[in-house]
């Protein structure tokens, strides 16, 4: 181990920089070494590598030369417009990330849930019979070991200042041959994308990291459905027992906002345009959040049923607009993300019409009061969060994304706290009043949702997602503000069918969800065809289990 004062003298000279974030980075998709470009968010975190190393004296670059790595160091250093003193810069593919084989492309969390948390780190750090084809660890690990004793140690010893641009595993393993860990006590060290970590801060970097709990919050984010059950059982155990605390709407609402925050600051907001604007996500917008509720409310206020009728209570659900929860739905079910954002802010700026309108036609508020609620509780909630993380990453792009990719637990936990308070002032003596609405309810939204969701097209899961997930925590603060005990309680009842049900969609979701063969990706992702040949040409690299040539500089 890398230990004594020259060692760390050494070290210090060294830099390390995993690449920007890529488009399978935004979808939550293994790369791999397939081609993925940098994202708009991916730049601007690169930009910020630059801004905050300007002035740092580099003597060397090493580069990837897969995109997504070479254009970080290109923001960063500059090297396709060199200049007298810029560093020189090496292109060398035994930087490339490792090749995964049957995991490329494949969703993250959907490998997650299918072969468990440990399985999956141990196939991504190590060798597993869950992933076929590729690269073994031992012939990723050789290569790896071969630039780091053939050309990163030599250039430190010379007394060089370097950088080293790549990947996520292949920084990792540099890590490992730097403290002299063994092979089995590797683990996924957490790395956010673009930051900078110097050589003789490694040691400090890793012991700040814990294994176990590592894969805790991913356990708890990708099987969040159970997460919400115990919350749900923990919160009628207690009301069982006697203890009902009602909880003020304004605290509910706090700890939905903070969950919507964290939620938010790990998807690609920079890219919204694009999913808010397509056509199809408007058409269903208008179809499942304005036309069809508002038509309901109509019928049922020309019946004159009643505010706490069944019928009066469906609509309003029917016009609530999908839940924040929906995009962690959409991440751990395999989906797109931003499809299923851009359904939760564009039905909730549409509840400001359709929200207001049921709520004066059912419930028989003034329209104004209506309006002020739904754009506080709903409309507000949304927008607001969004316009706040969205200045966040722009102002702190590296930094806002590593918060929310490490705490999506803590939005699980927020979530599951306020099912806890709610339950505890759930009306138990009216199950058989208010729990077959609520089952219908969450059941009916599922049937709306698979009629009214594009056929074999890559956004249908998050379709499916974004309207079977109604922003039923919303209805709750809604029911608490306007005094309407039998809303209130369907909408806690409907809590348990709908989270219960969410196993059937992570079954349904199977059939939804786009293959990691599809022909469709490598547009939807960016990636090209063939990869640009940088530094030495790709037929003359080393071999997965063969030698390995010295590399060649891109740049003298």
């Amino acid at each position: 181990m890398m230990a004594d004062s020259d060692e760390q003298e050494l070290l210090s000279r060294l830099f390390m920089v995993r690449h920007g974030e890529s488009t399978c980075n935004s979808v939550h998709r293994i790369a791999g070494q397939r081609d993925a470009p940098l994202t708009f968010l991916g730049r601007i975190q690169a930009e910020k590598v630059a801004k905050g190393h300007r002035g740092q004296h580099f003597d060397r670059i090493y580069v990837s030369p897969l995109t997504r790595a070479y254009e970080t160091a290109d923001i960063i250093f500059g090297i396709d417009t060199p200049d007298a003193d810029a560093p020189e810069v090496v292109v060398d593919e035994r930087l490339m990330e490792r090749d995964f084989g049957s995991y490329t492309l494949e969703s993250k969390s959907i490998l997650q849930r299918r072969h468990g948390i440990a399985e999956y780190e141990r196939a991504m750090n190590a060798d597993s019979p869950t992933m076929h084809g590729g690269e073994t660890f031992a012939q990723f690990r050789d290569r790896v070991h071969a630039f780091y004793e053939e050309e990163l140690l030599p250039a430190l010893r010379r007394g060089e200042v370097v950088c080293v641009v790549s990947h996520k595993y292949v920084v990792e393993l540099v890590c490992r041959f730097i403290l002299d860990r063994p092979a089995d006590e590797s683990y996924d060290l957490r790395l956010p994308n673009s930051q900078m970590l110097q050589g003789d801060r490694i040691h400090s970097y890793v012991k700040n990291e814990n294994k176990t709990m590592n894969m805790v919050y991913d356990w708890i984010v990708v099987n969040h459905p159970l997460v919400f059950c115990a919350g749900l059982a923990a919160g009628l155990i207690a009301n069982v027992a006697g203890l009902r605390v009602s909880t003020s709407p304004y605290l509910l609402l706090l700890l939905l906002v903070l969950a919507s925050v964290i939620t938010m600051c790990r998807i690609e907001l920079e890219n919204a345009r694009a999913f808010v604007t397509d056509r199809g996500t408007l058409r269903s917008v208008a179809l499942r959040y304005l036309a069809l509720p508002i038509a309901f409310a109509l019928l049922v206020r020309w019946f004159d049923v009643g505010s706490t009728s069944t019928a009066a209570i469906a609509a309003v659900f029917l016009a609530t607009p999908s839940s924040v929860v929906a995009m962690t739905v959409s991440r751990c079910l395999g989906g797109m993300i931003m499809p299923t954002f851009a359904q939760v802010l564009l039905s909730s700026l549409a509840a400001t019409v359709s929200f207001s309108a049921v709520l004066a036609l059912t419930l028989h508020e003034d329209v104004a009061p209506a309006v002020a609620i739904s754009a506080a509780t709903s409309t507000g909630v949304v927008t607001a969060a969004y316009l706040l993380v969205k200045r966040l990453r722009e102002r702190s792009p590296i930094r806002t994304a590593k918060y929310g990719e490490r705490n999506g637990y803590v939005a699980v936990l927020l979530l599951t706290a306020f099912i806890v308070l709610v339950c505890l002032k759930l009306d138990l003596d009216g199950f058989t009043t208010y729990a077959p609405t609520a089952a219908g309810i969450a059941v009916g939204l599922r049937l709306i949702a698979a009629l009214l969701k594009r056929r074999r097209h890559v956004q249908t899961l998050d379709d499916y997602t974004a309207m079977t997930y109604p922003n039923v925590f919303v209805v709750v603060i809604i029911a608490a503000l306007t005094d309407n005990g039998p809303l209130e309680q369907v909408a806690i009842w409907t809590l348990l069918p709908m989270f219960i049900l969410s196993f059937f969609d992570s079954w349904y979701a199977r059939f939804l969800v786009v293959a990691p063969d599809d022909a469709r990706w490598p547009a939807v992702l960016g990636l090209p065809a063939h990869r640009p040949v940088r530094g030495r040409p790709a037929s003359e690299g080393p071999a997965a289990d063969g030698p390995h040539h010295p590399s060649v500089p891109a740049h003298s």
